[in-house]
């Protein structure tokens, strides 16, 4: 999506928050289950899709911001810059990508991986 096509989504869409994953898992329940009533299906669909449509959002706008951020470091590198992953790690931080639980989760899998190793 462009820049523009999700500020109108983000326009349309207003102060929603994101759908929890049991929020999602509820809502596609309810929407595959035939012993509901069609209102009851209805107002949760109507109350749900919104955060659902949200979490999509900043999905879509978190994939953006990696894209853009990786691909001008390595236009800079293939100029002549000499970024290193920690200024990439830096950059991403700062168009609000915090990956520290990723680092945390991969600190911990290096770690048992040279354990098994030993």
């Amino acid at each position: 999506m462009t820049s523009q096509e999700l500020a109108a989504i983000r326009a349309v869409l207003g102060p929603a928050n994101p759908a929890t994953p049991d929020a999602v898992r509820g809502l596609l329940t309810t929407i595959r289950s035939d012993d509901r009533p069609a209102e009851s299906t209805a107002i949760r669909v109507r109350l749900v899709v919104p955060t659902v449509v949200k979490r999509l959002l900043l999905a879509e706008t978190e994939q953006a911001a990696l894209r853009s951020t990786v691909a001008r470091l390595v236009v800079a590198n293939n100029r002549g810059d000499d970024y290193t992953l920690s200024d990439l790690a830096f950059e991403l931080a700062q168009a609000g990508l915090d990956l520290t639980t990723d680092y945390d989760h991969a600190d911990a899998l290096a770690h048992a991986t040279e354990q098994e190793a030993l």
